[in-house]
């Protein structure tokens, strides 16, 4: 017997939002081993996307992504990893929230946005980071005690 009120489980990879992302908008569909390759010259962006039945706002960055990467004109590359790899490619890039959008040219690390904004905020960022230059990632942040 179903609960009144519950949704049926989404099903990241076959949800026709993330098959349009990658069929129509051109996003590579990345994993743990195939970002490495991903990351090459030029100005890439990649968006890190976690479960959508634990984290809503899944949905709204595979239509967010696309039409930003569509409105900047800059981005080259466009890849978008969702989970488990997500959760074990992150830790290396420091953001806190999720989704992010995740910055870099030729090959090294720009910057992230991480959560979702305004959406001029969200061009304002992308924009300040897309024309800055390369650096190392945030670290993750983890605490450091002296004995």
């Amino acid at each position: 017997m179903e609960l009144m009120g519950t949704s049926p489980k989404i099903d990241l990879y076959s949800h026709p939002l993330f098959l349009r992302m990658v069929n129509e908008h051109g996003f590579e569909s990345c994993d743990k081993d195939t970002f490495p390759q991903f990351r090459r010259s030029g100005l890439s962006m990649v968006v890190f996307i976690e479960d959508p039945n634990r984290m809503k706002e899944t949905m709204d960055a595979l239509v967010i992504a696309p039409e930003l990467a569509k409105s900047c004109g800059l981005i080259e590359h466009k890849a978008v990893v969702g989970p488990p790899n997500a959760r074990k490619l992150a830790v290396t890039y420091g953001f806190k929230r999720w989704p992010a959008l995740v910055f870099f040219r030729d090959g090294k690390y720009l910057g992230a946005v991480d959560g979702l904004r305004l959406w001029a905020d969200l061009v304002r960022e992308a924009d300040e980071i897309m024309h800055s230059e390369p650096h190392y990632p945030p670290s993750v942040g983890i605490p450091v005690r002296s004995i």
